[in-house]
């Protein structure tokens, strides 16, 4: 028993005195300098550095842009966008899908708006119209005008005597001689001159006396509000047929 504890005494005394060698297979780091004995500078080719710079690929300075009217119109109008932004959502934070939305919105409103445009052109089509051939232009004529061009105003005379209506008949012997007139040249026919206008056009003094004459037969007959008999028929017919006669007269001289 007494040999058994010397040897564990002297196992433990050894054991202090000589410590265990350390373990074979633990990594041992050492630390290593770089030689610098056999470096050399590197050389740069100053003309490719300059050839470089010239190059706006690789300039990546930033300039600050020149402040004019069209600077300050892009800060107004995104001033007013953010405006409109904050006044949309508040001060609610967006996640990534709704900022992503935000970020296009200005793009999609751009966008609406040239289609807007196109559709306003596609409808108006003002190329289109500058482009096309001019069309016949559409004449309207007046009811005057158009008995004056088209009718024929003997036979409307004959036919307003026999049913009794003279004041229509005045009406359209006054208009038959407007037609001779303007057949002569001695007036330019115009559906808005006066009678007024039409007698100072008259150079032949006698075809103008006359025309003063059947003139205010026409003017009484015609915005008369009294009923016209035959016999005021007959005393202003009288009158145009003195126009007709002197008119006749003018055309074979």
């Amino acid at each position: 028993m007494k040999k058994r504890f010397l040897l564990i005494l002297l196992f433990f005394c050894f054991g202090i005195v000589y410590p265990q060698e350390n373990d074979s297979l633990k990594e041992v780091k050492q630390l290593k300098y770089d030689e610098t004995s056999s470096l050399v500078p590197v050389k740069l080719n100053s003309k490719k550095i300059e050839n470089y710079k010239s190059q706006e690929e690789f300039n990546y300075l930033t300039t600050a842009e020149k402040d004019n009217w069209w600077t300050r119109f892009k800060k107004w109008l995104n001033a007013k966008y953010n405006a409109f932004i904050n006044w949309l959502f508040g001060d609610y934070k967006a996640n990534s899908i709704l900022a992503a939305i935000i970020g296009v919105l200005p793009i999609l409103l751009i966008l609406a708006l040239l289609g807007l445009i196109a559709w306003l052109f596609s409808r108006l089509n003002p190329g289109g119209k500058i482009l096309q051939k001019p069309r016949n232009s559409e004449v309207f004529l007046s009811e005057e005008e158009e008995l004056i061009k088209n009718e024929d105003l003997a036979s409307l005379i004959k036919e307003a005597v026999k049913n009794g209506q003279f004041r229509l008949a005045i009406r359209y012997y006054y208009l038959q001689e407007l037609r001779k007139l303007d057949e002569l040249e001695l007036i330019n026919y115009e559906y808005q001159k006066t009678n007024k206008d039409y007698s100072e056009e008259i150079n032949n003094s006698e075809i103008k006396q006359q025309f003063s004459t059947i003139s205010k037969f026409y003017e009484f007959i015609w915005y008369g509000s009294f009923k016209v008999t035959e016999s005021d028929f007959r005393l202003a017919e009288k009158g145009f047929i003195r126009m007709t006669d002197a008119l006749k007269k003018l055309s074979h001289e």
